[in-house]
């Protein structure tokens, strides 16, 4: 080809193709939402009881995240902070929307019988909102949400007027009328879900969701544009129907002594991560390597998994190690699955154990996909981009609000996450309402949030407590007020309805307080309740005692060793109780640690 000619081809595939060009440079993005699905509801995260194996394979092809948190234990909220990069706080959106939800919230004041007020929180995420889809819409993308919404009571909210092109579902339903088609309840009136006709007879719901996300996808794939899609699952928040078909499998698995043995429960998770499945061998097919070689797919959930709900008499799930579940600020009410894949840029197989949160999510996509933020626009979460490509970064601290009163489920609190600490503020739960209650904990050495330190390491209570201070401050936060003729301490309030938390213990003692030693030695240690009944253990080390070690065994106990104590020195022992298995044992204030001295004789 001559010097004219190369000059020419040149002038002319600049002319006709810059569009499709412009378009390879931007990758695709897909986010997978799954509804009340805590961290350990999944093999992928080491249940025995459930079988996931699509999110295994989207693991094993990008990467894991062991320590990823929902910006709130409650639904509305979380999606919220995916779509603003905002804290639900900031947007006074801080529960799931209902017919009680308020236009504008505020704040009430205190009952006589109440310690501190409710609440209230907004009955929709603002059209001011400049949402994620928007971004993605006007930097050229074509958008589509598929599933549920549940950010607004007001179809004028719906997601197809905060920058979707194309949606089914999307609009205010909770969880879905029926799973089954025609997916809508009996009766003339009765609503299904907006843009989805039935299908056939026995057709599920997360599979069908996933057949018109790959019928979308084949839509616009051979558009200049790069495509958004939210595949956001009713699944598997109630109604809890099983898919039939996998029954006979669970009630096979089915361990009455394992907390998680729910058989529809484990039906349901087990269709949705089939839809994964679909959606993934769809982007397998050689004639589609492109978009998938081109595609970011974050999967996460909205939530910890619900342990104040039963099905025929089986809790529907249960979040341990993780203590609590969904409307609660420990552990298992929000931290949640979170895995990324993205070809040619994540590593395979990759683990990520530095904590993220759903707030994160805009602001990586965002630089992801070479896209600058709005002039002006307010991010609480932060790119997660270096994480991705395997660089190291520091993570803001981690902020959870629920300021709300809601029984069993919670006291209102605030906590935030400072690297394996983290601090609870439970509001105007101090003597006579005057003051917060405060619970800390160190979450690499005791993840069952069994043993509150905070009577220990009071400055560190201090310090952590001055960040959610300035949080709250920072987002204009509504939080409770104190009823300043509360003369009770509310922590002393149990939470929990005695007759249905009767395996709490009352009180929890050590057979012996300090152990002399002149010599090394080891002993197996159990707390033991009011009845002289052996309960589950969890123990550490206070200090930098490095003399003494102890091991926590699958069985509740723990084992202690020693060496022989230096002249003068002694090591303090906590022990907490990590058990319970529903609300009513678990949700209640922390039982203080017990606490065993061992020092030279």
């Amino acid at each position: 080809m001559n010097k004219f000619k190369k000059i020419f081809c040149l002038f002319v595939t600049g002319i006709i193709m810059p569009s499709a060009l412009i378009a390879a440079k931007k990758p695709n993005v897909i986010v997978i939402l799954i509804d009340d699905m805590g961290l350990m509801d999944s093999s992928t995260y080491g249940s025995k009881f459930y079988q996931t194996a699509n999110m295994s394979r989207l693991a094993k092809e990008g990467m894991l995240f062991t320590d990823a948190y929902a910006a709130s234990p409650l639904c509305s909220p979380t999606r919220a902070s995916i779509m603003s990069g905002q804290y639900p706080s900031r947007l006074h959106m801080t529960v799931a929307v209902t017919p009680k939800s308020k236009e504008k919230p505020k704040a009430l004041a205190p009952a006589p019988n109440q310690y501190c007020g409710k609440v209230e929180s907004k009955n929709h995420m603002p059209l001011a909102v400049y949402t994620l889809a928007e971004a993605l819409q006007d930097s050229g993308y074509t958008t589509a949400h598929i599933g549920k919404w549940h950010l607004t009571e007001n179809p004028k909210h719906n997601a197809e007027n905060q920058g979707f092109d194309f949606v089914i579902g999307g609009a205010g339903l909770p969880g879905p009328p029926d799973y089954y088609s025609p997916y809508k309840r009996k009766g003339k009136k009765a609503k299904g879900i907006n843009n989805l006709s039935p299908g056939p007879k026995g057709e599920y719901l997360n599979e069908r969701l996933a057949k018109e996300s790959i019928k979308w996808i084949k839509s616009v794939q051979d558009s200049n544009k790069p495509f958004y899609l939210n595949l956001w699952h009713y699944a598997v928040h109630g109604p809890v129907i099983e898919k039939k078909d996998l029954m006979p499998k669970y009630l096979e698995r089915r361990d009455p002594n394992n907390p998680q043995r729910c058989p529809e429960m484990g039906t349901m998770i087990d269709s949705m991560d089939n839809s994964v499945g679909m959606l993934l061998d769809w982007l397998d097919k050689p004639e589609n390597k492109a978009v998938k070689d081109n595609t970011l797919i974050i999967l996460t959930s909205d939530n910890g998994g619900v342990i104040h709900k039963e099905t025929n008499g089986n809790t529907w799930t249960s979040n341990r190690p993780l203590r609590g579940g969904k409307a609660n600020t420990y552990e298992g009410g929000t931290r949640v699955p979170w895995i990324v894949r993205w070809p040619d840029t994540i590593k395979a197989g990759s683990v990520c154990t530095t904590p993220v949160q759903s707030i994160d999510i805009y602001p990586t996509v965002l630089e992801a996909v070479n896209i600058k933020a709005k002039k002006g626009l307010t991010f609480d979460g932060q790119s997660i981009l270096p994480l991705l490509e395997q660089r190291k970064m520091e993570h803001q601290p981690i902020f959870t609000d629920f300021q709300h009163l809601f029984g069993v489920m919670c006291a209102p609190s605030s906590s935030v996450r400072v690297g394996d600490m983290k601090l609870i503020r439970f509001y105007h739960a101090g003597p006579k309402a005057q003051s917060h209650a405060y619970e800390l904990f160190d979450l690499k050495r005791d993840l069952y949030e069994s043993i509150n330190l905070a009577a220990y390491m009071p400055e560190k209570v201090k310090e952590l407590d001055r960040l959610i201070e300035a949080h709250i401050k920072e987002t204009a936060a509504l939080v409770p007020i104190a009823n300043k003729s509360f003369q009770k301490t509310a922590s002393k309030i149990a939470r929990s309805n005695p007759k249905k938390a009767a395996l709490r213990p009352k009180t929890l003692a050590l057979a012996e307080t300090i152990i002399k030693t002149d010599s090394a030695g080891s002993q197996v240690i159990q707390l033991i309740d009011q009845n002289g009944k052996s309960r589950q253990t969890h123990a550490l080390v206070l200090g930098g005692s490095k003399f003494v070690k102890v091991k926590n065994n699958e069985d509740g106990s723990v084992t202690v060793t020693w060496n022989k104590a230096p002249a003068g020195h002694s090591a303090k022992l906590l022990f907490g109780w990590k058990g319970g298995a529903d609300c009513f044992e678990i949700n209640d204030w922390t039982i203080p640690p017990c606490e065993l001295l061992i020092k030279a004789h």
